[in-house]
């Protein structure tokens, strides 16, 4: 294994190294969701589209007149979000008005109705009680988005809230990224499936499914493509196979045992270093390369659960965000909160909760210290308080904090 890269260092590599996509497709609004938007899109009306209210209440035509308390304004109607009032407003004429309706020509602000006299059925006039200035609980015609302004950049992950925008632009097909094609390949004779009663010696394959799910959190499309023993014809035909997709990613076997053996077929199959190994724990084995003559890269992972699925989310999610063209998030600096670990001459990768304290500071309160083999250490984690190497536990300042995948918002 050759020099240890550092966890910054090692995470530029990789982003260097990923390309955007440049396959674009049109899908349903209703297929959209976790899809990378492929073009800028923009909003070709103003909005809102018209003057609208932003309160229940009156709206009034004062002009030169005044809106103190005590103004009294003669009723003409109303205007409800779904029925305009369609007459222009003489001064000193009001309409009751609800919240999202349209504000009729000739009026020049809203009172909202507790302050006035309030909604009385039959009545003809309105009173106010409070004063109401020019231009009050009015949305004027765009103010939030001019028509022609870009409301959605290409890159965008497209979630609930784009969803939404998407349908306000009137989007019901949507130009998004063609997502990456993952696949994934569990390796080791221990290893065994879901659904398989292990024996002492043996473990559940659970890092495939684990992975395909963060895959997908990411926009990809994943395909488990089984487990692989310890037999090197059978591992690199299994390899070979994967290099077919954009990502192969492999579980397992990346170590300096008699047989980790998932490196030394990748370099036979063509598949150039980039790095191998990582001065982080857990992950220190981490493997990445490109294949030559073909476009695809190769993210060997430890088998360890811990290792796995924290090497996935520091090295792999971000080449996927890449490859759908968007812009991988830097690292939030936060207080730590909770046990710290022991002094390590690598970084090392905790995982942790994100909070707020009370003075509003952000902080990773850290889950206790676990082997890097137990299934269940990032349980409840949003992700990892990077702890610097050689750093005691009595000297640790604020600290780098990398999200887990589908836990907290990208850039």
């Amino acid at each position: 294994m050759a020099e240890l890269l550092d966890l910054e260092r090692a995470r530029r590599l990789v982003l260097e190294r990923a390309w955007r996509c440049s396959e674009q497709c049109l899908v349903p609004l209703a297929d959209s969701l976790g899809h990378a938007l492929a073009e800028d899109l923009a909003c070709a009306e103003p909005w809102p589209t018209a003057d609208r209210s932003a309160m229940d209440g009156f709206a009034l035509h004062a002009g030169a007149g005044s809106a103190a308390a005590g103004s009294r304004f003669r009723l003409r109607g109303a205007a409800l979000a779904g029925h305009p009032f369609g007459a222009e407003l003489a001064p000193g004429e009001a309409v009751r008005i609800m919240t999202g309706g349209v504000v009729p020509v000739g009026a020049d602000r809203v009172a909202m109705v507790e302050d006035t006299d309030g909604f009385v059925d039959g009545a003809t006039e309105v009173a106010l009680t409070a004063e109401v200035p020019r231009g009050a609980n009015i949305r004027p015609e765009g103010s939030e988005v001019a028509a022609g302004s870009v409301v959605l950049r290409a890159g965008t992950w497209i979630g609930p809230a784009e969803i939404g925008a998407l349908a306000v632009l009137g989007r019901t097909e949507v130009p998004v990224v063609r997502r990456p094609r993952v696949v994934i390949v569990s390796t080791g004779d221990e290893v065994v499936d879901v659904g398989e009663t292990p024996l002492l010696h043996q473990v559940r394959d659970s890092n495939s499914w684990a992975l395909a799910a963060k895959v997908r959190a990411c926009g990809g499309e994943a395909v488990r493509a089984g487990i692989v023993g310890d037999d090197p014809a059978t591992l690199r035909a299994a390899l070979e196979q994967g290099l077919a997709a954009d990502v192969l990613v492999t579980v397992g076997g990346v170590s300096k045992g008699t047989h980790d053996l998932v490196h030394g077929q990748l370099h036979e199959l063509g598949v150039e270093e980039v790095f191998h190994g990582v001065a982080l724990k857990p992950g220190k084995p981490t493997f990445f390369g490109v294949a030559r003559g073909r476009r695809a890269a190769v993210f060997g992972l430890p088998g360890n659960p811990a290792s796995s699925f924290t090497t996935f989310d520091l090295f792999v999610a971000p080449f996927l965000v890449r490859f759908g063209g968007g812009e991988v998030a830097p690292a939030q600096q936060v207080r730590v909160g909770g046990a710290l670990p022991r002094r390590n001459r690598r970084a090392q990768a905790v995982p942790a909760r994100l909070a707020t304290t009370r003075e509003g500071v952000a902080e990773a309160v850290l889950a206790p210290v676990r082997p890097s083999g137990d299934p269940f250490g990032l349980l409840g984690a949003d992700g990892y308080a990077v702890i610097p190497a050689g750093a005691e536990p009595g000297e640790v300042g604020p600290v780098p904090f990398l999200p887990c995948v589908g836990r907290v918002a990208r850039a």
